[in-house]
């Protein structure tokens, strides 16, 4: 009888110790996932910075660093708009027959970021789709557009 009673402790132990591993994996995925989300969100901010550099240079300009940082997107998709709302140029898309549906998409989602007067819409990376978390998607001291609800548009900065 005490031979049993030990089994059944253990073996509640044993459930005990997963279940606090499967707890410990999901806490650390959701933490990685959002360290991820985060440098994602900061790489698009280097980025806006090299376009707002390519923009404002001159023929003095040294844009070596600055194309480095903009060749160096291999991995978020980039669709940059003008006043009009059409396309300047793109990066990392693969569907190129709907990128305007796309960049109204990442528009809806507030993942934009003003640079003079284009607009740079951006959503997650292939990789960072694939990782099943939730994510903040709320950047603080971005510049985000909304509709307005009667056609137009509002910017403003998130803080």
């Amino acid at each position: 009888m005490q031979w049993t009673d030990r089994i059944r402790q253990v073996k509640i132990v044993l459930v005990i110790v997963a279940v606090v591993i499967a707890v410990a994996s999901l806490l650390v995925s959701h933490f990685l996932v959002r360290d991820l989300s985060n440098e994602e969100r900061h790489r698009m901010e280097v980025w806006a910075q090299a376009l707002r550099s390519l923009n404002e240079a001159d023929e003095t300009t040294d844009l070596s660093l600055v194309l480095s940082v903009m060749e160096g997107n291999n991995t978020i998709p980039v669709v940059v708009l003008n006043e009009e709302g059409g396309i300047d140029d793109y990066r990392n898309i693969e569907d190129t027959v709907n990128i305007s549906k796309y960049a109204q998409r990442m528009m809806k989602a507030g993942d934009t970021i003003r640079v003079g007067s284009q607009l740079v819409c951006y959503d997650e990376s292939v990789m960072l789709k694939r990782l099943p978390v939730e994510r903040d998607r709320s950047p603080v001291g971005y510049s985000r557009v909304e509709s307005d609800g009667m056609g137009g548009n509002v910017e403003g900065t998130v803080s």
